[in-house]
């Protein structure tokens, strides 16, 4: 198994590098956590608590879906080391690297899908398609190291 700096040394030289879109992730958080409060508010309103769960059971559910709307409101922020490195040779995508010819044709793809309020962003490839919503200028970034396109 080859080590980073020999893996860093086929891929070539370095390019240029697209790290994570902060102000698109506090943005999206901020938006779920302003949801979730909504929800909160009018669900407290209309059925206000009284006093603590009637089994352990219930008790276990209502834990369940707290962490379950919380990961779901600060999903964004997992997205905070998310980046992209252009090589000469291949791609650093969130820490694996790819060959260029492993790859195949790169394209990107925006789908905004019926229930979601905000739309993705996928770097497509002949292996898979990485999702890249949360990475700044991932695109121009990519024309700029291989088309040498603005």
């Amino acid at each position: 198994m080859r080590g980073k700096v020999e893996e860093g040394l086929y891929l070539g030289r370095k390019l240029t590098k697209a790290g994570p879109s902060m102000g698109k992730i506090a943005f999206h958080t901020g938006i779920r956590v302003l949801l979730a409060g909504v929800v909160i508010v009018a669900g407290v309103r209309g059925n206000p608590v009284q006093g603590k769960p009637v089994s352990v059971l219930a008790g276990f559910l209502a834990a369940l879906f707290v962490l379950g709307a919380a990961l779901w409101v600060f999903f964004p922020l997992f997205h905070c080391r998310d980046y992209l490195v252009f090589y000469e040779r291949g791609i650093d995508i969130k820490g694996r690297k790819w060959t260029l010819e492993k790859l195949g044709e790169i394209s990107f793809m925006e789908a905004k899908y019926s229930y979601s309020l905000f739309g993705r962003t996928y770097l497509c490839t002949a292996v898979q398609n990485f999702d890249v919503t949360y990475i700044k200028d991932g695109k121009k970034n990519f024309n700029q190291a291989y088309y040498d396109v603005i």
